[in-house]
């Protein structure tokens, strides 16, 4: 019972691996994408903010008015019974894997553009297994070890994007921004 105490997460650690799941990918990768659409792009995050807010408010009222703990599977087990538990764990496990691709995708492609390589697609399939089995083994350890990895990491996304912030006002141009 003390190990598994002792490996469970914090609030602190909880809200970091949120802020690493949310900046990963979506804040260093999505900008630039969307860049290339223009200002009107600027709705799309007015949109993807809604819904997160209604996605949040509506698991606070699921937390509030279920009887099961448990997260999404609980409450809809609650509601639905065991078929409705094994229907939302099971579409988030598959959410899971393809998000989890992705990241490491995305991860392949920012590590060939920083160090300038140049894969083939065998290459990067292969780079890209391997990302994702360094991320399994590191989470061997348990939630704990996941948090102070999490901790670390962190800061590589957070210095950039608000070294970004800064220094991207003096290269801000309202006209070209109006323009686009």
């Amino acid at each position: 019972m003390s190990q598994a105490k002792s490996n469970k997460m914090g609030v602190v650690q909880l809200t970091i691996l949120t802020m690493v799941n949310m900046m990963g990918s979506g804040i260093i990768m999505l900008p630039t994408k969307l860049a290339e659409v223009g200002t009107i792009s600027i709705i799309s995050w007015l949109v993807t903010a809604v819904g997160s807010m209604a996605l949040a408010w509506a698991f606070a009222k699921c937390g509030m008015f279920s009887r099961k703990s448990g997260g999404m599977g609980g409450y809809a087990e609650y509601a639905f019974g065991k078929s409705g538990n094994f229907m939302a764990n099971y579409t988030y496990g598959v959410s899971l894997l393809i998000a989890n691709v992705a990241i490491a995708i995305s991860a392949v492609g920012y590590g060939t553009e920083l160090l300038g390589a140049s894969l083939s697609p065998v290459q990067i399939g292969l780079a890209t297994i391997g990302v994702l089995w360094i991320c399994t083994v590191a989470n061997f350890g348990g939630a704990r070890i996941t948090g102070q990895i999490s901790s670390i990491t962190v800061w590589g996304v957070i210095i950039p994007v608000v070294g970004l912030c800064i220094i991207g006002w003096f290269w801000f141009s309202p006209t070209l921004y109006v323009d686009s």
